[in-house]
């Protein structure tokens, strides 16, 4: 049985050994091993043959803080781009930038002066109806209640008109916050649109 003999006679084939590893732990302390602890698969580490010559290296897993971090700078990107593409196609010349700017400051300006109209119209009949308030009265003698229910409507539509007017002062500060961010955007997008055109889009 010459061919069982030499079967038997060679050696058996030895099973390849998995490569060494090694990584920096907590404590900054480097630790190798052929076998992983779960706790440090996380980690960024070196595969090491059995020469010691560093044959790799696996990466550190990302931690989901990371992985939504480079989505959103991935998105950002997307969007800035987009916009880039947007800007090239929709504006011919930076002039034709400059026109889209002042039509939207001119409609805005328009809102600002029937805002500031309403304001001054509202004041007006503020000061109608604080002149149609009597004087501090002397104590009202027991059969004057229709007075008193007179005055404390007079007052409520008072109450109204100030109500009102400190709103419209909202809005119109609002429109001057937008009028400022409108040019902010616009002074933007003219540089952006001419380092693109210049073909510095960087």
């Amino acid at each position: 049985m010459p061919l069982l003999a030499d079967a038997q006679a060679r050696p058996a084939p030895q099973t390849r050994k998995a490569p060494v590893q090694c990584w920096t732990d907590d404590r900054g302390q480097r630790v190798c091993g052929d076998v992983v602890p779960p706790s440090e698969a996380r980690r960024a580490r070196e595969l090491i043959d059995r020469r010691g010559i560093v044959t790799g290296v696996v990466p550190a897993q990302k931690s989901q803080a990371q992985i939504e971090a480079e989505a959103k700078r991935a998105r950002d990107e997307e969007q800035r781009l987009a916009y880039d593409r947007y800007l090239l196609q929709a504006y011919g010349d930076v002039p034709a930038i400059e026109r889209a700017r002042d039509d939207r400051l001119a409609a805005l300006d328009a809102q600002r002066q029937l805002t500031e109209k309403a304001i001054a119209d509202t004041r007006a009949t503020l000061a109608d109806l604080r002149g149609r308030l009597p004087k501090p009265p002397a104590p009202l003698p027991a059969g004057a209640p229709a007075a008193v229910v007179a005055d404390a409507r007079l007052q409520a539509r008072i109450d109204e008109f100030v109500a009102a007017e400190a709103d419209q002062q909202k809005a119109l500060a609002r429109l001057g916050e937008e009028r400022t961010r409108i040019r902010d955007d616009f002074a933007r997008d003219i540089a952006r649109y001419r380092a693109l055109k210049r073909g510095n889009g960087g």
